[in-house]
């Protein structure tokens, strides 16, 4: 056959769906050798005729056929080739079968429910610390709930949507079960926000249901963001050839910050333009500054505002992370945090 008219190995790979490195293996073991080989370059090429049995090739390996049987399938007569094709079929669901049994065990295994009991009016203020930051609207399903990470004698609560995380901690007793993290929808969260009080409140976790104060629900299947890296990363000033714009260390009280936040005078300045919906916000050693002015980086507002609500009247203790991440935690009593990004504006 004239050359002009085979295949190079480029053409054959996407002719037959054959990578390029499958058919130096199928050559080497003779199932599928190339029609000419040159002897000065070693360069391949393959017959258009050969394209039907490089797919066929292709098809069974995809089954994960031993090579020594997609040989016989490519060679032997029809009658034969199928029997050995029925009898990897009837090979792999006999796999399947012992497989789909031992995931049954593990399942089972892995059902367990983690049960605890805690303070009602605890675990509200602890919800309602974070509730601000679950994403409403996310291509992330996992953001679309709250996560319920205990372990430790701890129950964590976490909620985020990219821009701000909020993170809080209470300690249990009596837990019963191994460590979990439980992704609880909002809509349970909400039920129970709204509830009646009561003293105590019963919380059951598992991979496939999770229950609440009575209210049960299927919790989200998903896999949640390493909270912890993040606060981590972002949670302290890092050491870095550029500093923060913003110093760190402030102490300031929640209704204080957030009548700084939201009163008019805050949302003016001569670079401010019509973006009244950032604050930009500066620490000094001894004071902060709200306003447009050098060595401030912009927030968005109702995300900080909605921040400082979640804490009440508690003392802010803020600090600055990572990219100038603004930290506000409480510095005395529960253990919260929030973590909000900045927003960096277009320039005027």
């Amino acid at each position: 056959m004239h050359h002009v008219s085979m295949l190079t190995v480029g053409a054959f790979s996407r002719a037959s769906g054959l990578p390029v490195s499958a058919l130096r293996y199928y050559d080497a073991a003779g199932l599928l050798r190339p029609a000419h080989v040159d002897p000065a370059t070693g360069y391949r090429r393959y017959a258009p005729d050969q394209v039907a049995r490089a797919r066929l090739v292709a098809q069974v390996r995809r089954t994960g056929m031993p090579v020594a049987d997609i040989g016989r399938v490519i060679t032997a007569d029809p009658v034969t080739a199928r029997r050995v094709v029925d009898a990897h079929q009837r090979r792999l669901e006999a796999e399947l079968a012992t497989a789909t049994a031992h995931l049954t065990d593990v399942r089972e295994l892995l059902a367990a429910t983690t049960s605890l009991t805690v303070d009602a009016a605890e675990l509200r203020a602890a919800l309602r610390s974070v509730r601000h930051a679950v994403a409403d609207h996310s291509g992330w399903p996992a953001l679309r709930g709250v996560l319920f990470d205990v372990g430790d004698g701890t129950l964590r609560l976490v909620a985020t949507d990219r821009h701000r995380l909020a993170v809080s901690a209470l300690p249990v007793t009596g837990v019963e079960g191994p460590p979990v993290r439980v992704i609880v929808p909002v809509p349970v969260v909400d039920v129970f926000l709204d509830s009646a009080e009561a003293a105590r409140v019963d919380i059951s976790l598992a991979a496939d249901h999770v229950a609440l104060h009575g209210r049960a629900a299927t919790p989200i299947d998903a896999v949640y963001p390493d909270y912890r890296a993040v606060l981590a990363v972002h949670g302290s000033r890092s050491t870095r050839a550029q500093p923060s714009s913003i110093p760190s260390g402030i102490t300031v009280t929640a209704p204080e910050l957030l009548e700084q936040v939201t009163r008019d005078e805050a949302r003016s300045g001569p670079h401010a333009g019509p973006r009244t919906d950032l604050v930009r916000l500066g620490l000094d050693p001894t004071e902060l500054r709200i306003g447009d002015e050098p060595g401030t980086v912009a927030f968005d507002r109702e995300y900080l505002a909605d921040a400082v609500r979640s804490f009440g009247d508690a003392d802010l203790l803020l600090t600055v992370g990572e990219r100038d991440a603004l930290r506000l935690a409480a510095a005395h009593g529960p253990d919260a945090v929030v973590l909000l990004m900045p927003v960096r504006p277009k320039a005027a």
